[in-house]
C-alpha cells in the first residue's frame, strides 16, 4: 500500500519549516508537492516562520570580483553566515557585466544591486539560485543616481524606486517606480531644485516606506523623506531636534535588522571620533502633556530614541552599522585593535565581539542581515 500523506494541515505545519534547499528537492517529489510548495500564500507563511524562527541570525555578505580572463564581465559572490562561530559560506555565484555595484540591503531574501555606471538593475534569490534584470528605463539621457527596492505588504508586490538625474542637468530630477513583474518605469515624481542625496546614498526601506536625507539650497538645517510604498505619497519626518542643525552631510539612514529604520551622527570630531550615535525610529507609546489643562496621556506614535557607540580608546569612522539583533549592533568596518572587520557591539556591556568569516575572494564586500526564502522572481 502506498503511503498517505498526513493531514493537510499537519504537512503544512511541517512544511514551513523545512529550510530552503529541502524544499526545492521536494518541489520534484510530485505535483501536489510543487504546487502546494510554489503557492504564494505558503511562500509567505514560510517566509513570516523563518523570521520568527531564526530572528534575522543570519547575514549575507556580497562581493565582486573583476575577471581578468573576460573581457567586460565580472564575478558576483553571496556568502551565508548562519551562525557567528562559524565561517562564511558560499551560497550562490554568477557573471554579470563589468561595473561597480551598489548592493541593497537583503528584503525577503531577495537582493537588489546596480551598477554605478550602465550595467543594469538586478534582482536575486541566492537561495534559489535565481536572477532577473530589470527592464531599463526608457527616459532618454537621464542618468542614474541611485535606486531603492522594497516589498508591498497589502498587495505582495516588489518595487524598485529610481532617483536619476535628466538630460544632465543637476537641477532636474526624477524619481521613477517599476513594480516587478511589469516591464514599465512610471514617473513618479520630478523635482526642479536641489534634491538631497549625500553621496548618491540610496533610499532605506523599512516598515512598507522609502527613506532618504533631504535639504534644500540655502537651508541651515534637514529632514527626512519618506515613500509609502503601497499608497505611493510622499511625507516627511522630522529629525531628532538635538540634531536638525547639523550638517546633513554627517549623517547617513541604514535599515536595522529589515525594519528598523536608524539615522546615523558621525558629527563626533570633538570627542576623537570614538563615538558613534544611533537614533532609531520606533513604533511605541509615549506621554504627551497637555499644556492647557496640565494632564499627561498616552499616545501612540513613531519616536526616536537615542543609542550611543563607544570606543574606549579607538576612532570608529571607518565603520558602520549594518544589523541590529536585540541589544547588538553589527558594525562593518576597520577599527583598530579589533582582529575582525565584521563586530558585534553589545549596547548594554559596551563590549566588541568579532564574527570570522573565512576566506571570501575579496576584501571589498557588503554585508546585511538576511532571511533565506523561497521567494519567486517571477512575481
Amino acid at each position: 500500500m502506498a503511503p498517505q500523506l498526513p493531514d493537510p494541515l499537519i504537512f503544512f505545519e511541517l512544511l514551513i519549516r523545512v529550510p530552503v534547499k529541502s524544499l526545492a528537492r521536494f518541489k520534484c517529489v510530485n505535483r501536489f508537492w510543487c504546487s502546494s510548495i510554489s503557492h504564494s500564500d505558503f511562500i509567505y507563511t514560510h517566509l513570516e516562520a523563518a523570521k520568527r524562527l531564526y530572528d534575522h541570525s543570519c547575514l549575507i555578505i556580497s562581493c565582486l570580483v573583476h575577471d581578468d580572463n573576460l573581457c567586460n564581465s565580472s564575478t558576483l559572490y553571496f556568502y551565508l553566515i548562519r551562525d557567528d562561530h562559524e565561517p562564511a559560506v558560499l551560497e550562490y555565484s554568477t557573471q554579470v557585466s563589468y561595473d561597480s555595484y551598489h548592493f541593497l540591503p537583503s528584503c525577503n531574501g531577495l537582493v537588489c544591486f546596480y551598477g554605478a555606471h550602465a550595467a543594469g538593475i538586478y534582482v536575486c534569490n541566492p537561495s534559489t539560485k535565481n536572477i532577473v534584470r530589470i527592464p531599463d528605463s526608457t527616459e532618454t539621457g537621464s542618468r542614474l543616481l541611485s535606486c531603492g527596492f522594497g516589498f508591498d505588504q497589502r498587495t505582495r508586490n516588489y518595487k524598485i524606486i529610481k532617483i536619476s538625474n535628466v538630460a544632465d542637468d543637476d537641477d532636474l530630477q526624477i524619481i521613477e517606480m517599476l513594480t516587478m513583474g511589469t516591464s514599465s518605469w512610471r514617473a513618479v515624481k520630478i523635482i526642479n531644485g536641489r534634491f538631497g542625496f549625500p553621496n548618491r546614498q540610496p533610499p532605506v526601506f523599512a516598515n512598507g516606506f522609502f527613506y532618504w536625507i533631504s535639504a534644500f539650497e540655502n537651508s541651515s538645517g534637514f529632514f527626512i523623506q519618506s515613500f509609502d510604498i503601497g499608497r505611493e505619497s510622499f511625507g516627511i519626518i522630522h529629525v531628532p531636534e538635538s540634531v536638525s542643525r547639523k550638517d546633513w552631510r554627517l549623517f547617513s539612514l541604514e535599515a536595522l535588522g529589515g525594519d528598523q529604520l536608524c539615522l546615523v551622527d558621525m558629527d563626533i570630531e570633538s570627542e576623537g571620533k570614538k563615538r558613534m550615535d544611533l537614533w532609531l525610529f520606533k513604533f511605541g507609546v509615549f506621554v504627551v502633556s497637555d499644556c492647557d489643562d496640565d494632564y499627561q496621556k498616552k499616545k501612540p506614535g513613531y519616536y526616536w530614541v537615542q543609542e550611543t557607540i563607544l570606543h574606549p580608546s579607538e576612532p570608529l569612522d571607518a565603520t558602520r552599522p549594518v544589523a541590529f539583533r536585540g541589544r547588538e549592533i553589527l558594525l562593518h568596518g576597520f577599527i583598530r585593535g579589533l582582529d575582525d572587520v565584521i563586530n558585534w557591539y553589545d549596547l548594554q556591556t559596551g563590549r566588541f565581539r568579532g564574527v570570522d568569516i573565512g576566506e571570501i575572494p575579496s576584501m571589498y564586500f557588503h554585508v546585511r542581515s538576511h532571511v533565506e526564502s523561497i521567494v519567486s522572481l517571477q512575481i
